[in-house]
């Protein structure tokens, strides 16, 4: 440990050792010079509170820009190299933080390519010498395909000598006159200057692409990688570096998408619905809290005895700035984050508490269905959540259905039977949702413990003018009730629609020809108007 310590006292960079806890237990010399502390002063003391906007974890590797706090008050920019430490168990415990003045931190010492600070200044450099001369140059963000399974099957050495060999591979096919540099791991940035049109850029990348093409030679071991390369170009692509490298990388990711071992120019119409994206999912996670959350209530009504039997819940969002947004653009987002789970949570416990609500204005035979996620499907506790609801809102079990949709099921079917009879025996209704559009496969149908069948609203959408969508839905609704199942034909928004429904022998319909769905504080009037007038008008 002496020698480790004064092997770190020789070193003309700044050294912190901290432990998990982010707590400084090593200070070298030259940081205690730079910074003007004394080692009592900061030994056990929060790293974070020196090292402004660095990490805190011991877990991960991170280098990038932060402000030092001196003891005088005043702060001085530093680059830092943050590397965890494992200990001969494999487990981090501790993290050595290395802090470069920048003057002697432009080069990555890999490579030696500039880093990404030096890249930085060279591109505001590029930028201001275009936009005077007119110039148009580009930007190529590269990224080795698979080079994270080199490093965990072979090790970090075998993934340095890797990286060494790309970039001499990178610079072969650029020549001298363009910029390389390393960004960080295996991520590289090249700036093509001196261009005459998109079409050079492009044909460097394939150059890059094409010198990937023969394997690499990692101490006697032959390994074959390929690289992913956005380009984007001043100024169609942007007209500020850090658009630019935005953009680039957006492309290049949509590269990998694609099979990897290729090349993707920007889309500025991608990348300004990556951002519209970004602002939703931002805003999302806080729509919960702020309220913004809201259900409405489409109706369901029975053909065989003309009465409105219950009520899909369908959330909306009402954004105080943004309006109205779809759920289709926001239930997929919801679900790739995870925040699925508490918003279904949401959704669940407020159409029960609707439903109790209801019951309490006179209408108890009601029915609410809401539909399931895949991930709250496959949710261990899901069933327990499912009761605790139940019990909370002290509602009948038989008027809750669920939907799912086939794709949910198909994927494990044994233990999708298990969790739907578990359902079952609590008394919860379920029913398939999207029913025609999946997977349809009866093995399975016949074995699964469900109520209903929801027939997709694209074989109604054109039932009266597609032969197919008209013999498909007298099928399902033929086989559905063979297997005992009720059917709900979706989508009904005209009465030939609703007459061919008829036909089929369905059970239940909903759609806007009866009902568009209703805002919470109206249900309970449709229902009591609903009741006075004859129905009969409706079918």
């Amino acid at each position: 440990m002496h020698l480790y310590k004064d092997a770190l006292e020789q070193l003309q960079d700044g050294v912190l050792i901290i432990n998990n806890d982010g707590m400084i237990q090593f200070a070298n010399s030259t940081f205690l010079k730079r910074s003007g502390y004394s080692e009592s002063d900061i030994l056990n003391q929060k790293a974070n509170y020196l090292l402004h906007n660095a990490p805190n974890k011991t877990t991960m590797n991170w280098q990038g820009e932060i402000e030092l706090k001196l003891k005088n008050n005043s702060s001085v920019t530093q680059w830092i190299n943050y590397n965890p430490i494992n200990d001969e168990y494999g487990d981090t415990k501790h993290a050595i933080i290395m802090l470069s003045n920048y003057e002697k931190s432009e080069l990555d010492p890999l490579t030696k390519l500039p880093n990404r600070y030096l890249l930085q200044k060279q591109l505001k450099n590029i930028l201001v010498d275009s936009q005077k001369n007119d110039k148009i140059f580009a930007v190529l963000y590269m990224d080795l395909d698979r080079f994270k399974f080199v490093n965990d099957t072979l090790g970090h050495s075998y993934g340095d000598l890797l990286l060494q060999q790309a970039c001499e591979r990178m610079k072969n096919s650029i020549g001298d006159e363009h910029i390389l540099a390393r960004m960080g791991g295996d991520e590289f940035v090249c700036v093509l200057q001196n261009l005459q049109n998109e079409g050079d850029a492009e044909n460097i990348a394939k150059s890059i692409v094409s010198s990937f093409s023969k394997p690499f030679t990692l101490h006697d071991i032959e390994i074959h990688i390929s690289t992913s390369i956005g380009i984007s170009l001043f100024p169609y692509d942007g007209d500020d570096d850090e658009i630019l490298l935005t953009n680039a990388d957006s492309a290049m990711y949509r590269a990998k998408k694609k099979g990897r071992n290729q090349y993707e120019k920007a889309n500025i119409e991608v990348s300004a619905g990556c951002f519209e994206r970004l602002i939703i999912e931002n805003n999302l996670r806080k729509a919960l809290e702020r309220n913004e959350l809201s259900l409405n209530f489409q109706p369901q009504l029975d053909i065989r005895n003309e009465k409105v039997i219950g009520f899909e819940a369908l959330l909306r969002w009402n954004h105080p700035d943004l309006g109205n947004i779809p759920p289709s653009d926001f239930i997929p987002i919801a679900e790739e984050t995870g925040l699925i789970l508490p918003i279904g949570d949401w959704v669940l416990k407020n159409a029960c508490l609707k439903l109790k609500e209801w019951e309490n204005a006179g209408f108890d035979s009601l029915r609410i269905a809401v539909n399931l996620s895949a991930q709250q499907f496959l949710q261990k506790n899901m069933v327990e959540k499912i009761k605790e609801v139940i019990k909370e809102t002290s509602i009948n079990p038989e008027c809750l259905e669920l939907e799912i949709t086939e794709g949910v099921v198909i994927h494990d079917v044994d233990s999708a039977i298990s969790v739907l009879k578990q359902l079952r025996d609590i008394g919860v209704q379920i029913s398939i949702d999207d029913f025609g559009t999946g997977y349809s496969s009866l093995n399975y149908l016949k074995e699964l413990p469900v109520n209903t069948l929801k027939i997709d609203r694209s074989f109604i959408f054109d039932i009266d003018s597609n032969p197919s969508s008209k013999a498909l839905t007298a099928a399902i609704t033929t086989m559905a009730h063979d297997l005992k199942l009720n059917v709900v034909a979706e989508g009904v928004e005209t009465y030939k629609q609703l007459s061919y429904v008829k036909k089929s022998s369905c059970d239940v319909i909903q759609g806007f020809y009866f009902s568009r769905p209703l805002q919470s504080n109206r249900v309970i009037d449709f229902l009591n108007a609903n009741q006075e007038t004859n129905t009969q008008r409706c079918i």
